[in-house]
């Protein structure tokens, strides 16, 4: 669903993301973790050809277009029918004016999807992110984070996307809701064989849903393989460090 090749991201005249390599199939998740700066983000975005004011090279291939070089027309067909966006805040994307129905309808209008078949898909979307299709009649105020976050994913959906890049999805969320985010990613993952790009800090988060990682720092990948080795036996100093310094309950005193 998506293969990365030598992608390098410059601006200012030094690089400020590159991965060599990234192949992500259908039905896995593969997480880009680092402190903030490490250019994880910036790689995400430059995976849907998102990337602005900055020398974009290499080869990204995803749903089968070729990103860096397809035209602005094949872009927009590939960015939600084929691979959607999650970002951090969903709330602040939302226009604060338009009922969520009226969004999710308007997007699939985009997509050619309109009148009763645009309302079964909504329906069926909302309720593929556990969340009651009543939430379509709300305004963005009217929702939690955790709805507003959830929602978002449904849009994907709503639009056929086989590929969802998501960014810090639950960074700014409660634990209890995280819990409840990372449940559907895990789900939409296993049960819809969706390909996940995943940005996060959260290496809590990322073991329970990634099945490779990539470690980032200073713009350039330090190490990367499956989730349950780089996690337990990190073979770069900067991974150790990462892992170390995610706090465990037996340290805290009670």
């Amino acid at each position: 669903m998506i293969e990365i090749r030598d992608l390098v991201v410059r601006a200012g005249g030094r690089v400020i993301s590159s991965v060599p390599e990234l192949d992500l199939a259908a039905g896995r998740c593969t997480a880009l973790v680092g402190e903030s700066g490490s250019g994880k983000t910036t790689a995400l975005l430059a995976t849907l050809g998102l990337v602005e004011g900055a020398e974009v090279t290499g080869r990204v291939t995803v749903c089968g277009t070729e990103v860096l070089t397809a035209s602005e027309r094949a872009l927009r067909d590939l960015r939600g029918a084929k691979a959607a966006l999650v970002m951090q805040s969903p709330q602040a994307a939302l226009n604060p004016v338009m009922r969520l129905g009226t969004l999710m309808r308007r997007a699939l209008a985009r997509h050619g999807v309109k009148g009763a078949a645009a309302r079964a898909r909504a329906h069926e979307a909302v309720s593929a992110v556990l969340l009651d299709p009543a939430v379509l009649r709300r305004y963005p105020h009217q929702v939690s984070g955790g709805q507003a976050q959830r929602f978002a994913l449904a849009l994907a959906l709503a639009l056929g996307a086989d590929v969802i890049a998501a960014d810090e999805p639950t960074s700014a969320l409660d634990v209890t809701v995280q819990a409840e985010v990372v449940a559907v990613l895990r789900r939409l993952r296993d049960e819809r064989g969706l390909a996940l790009l995943l940005v996060s800090h959260d290496l809590a988060l990322v073991s329970t849903v990634a099945d490779d990682v990539v470690v980032m720092k200073d713009g350039r990948v330090v190490e990367s393989g499956p989730t349950a080795r780089v996690l337990t036996e990190p073979a770069h100093p900067y991974t150790r460090d990462l892992v170390a310094a995610v706090p465990r309950l037996k340290e805290v005193e009670l």
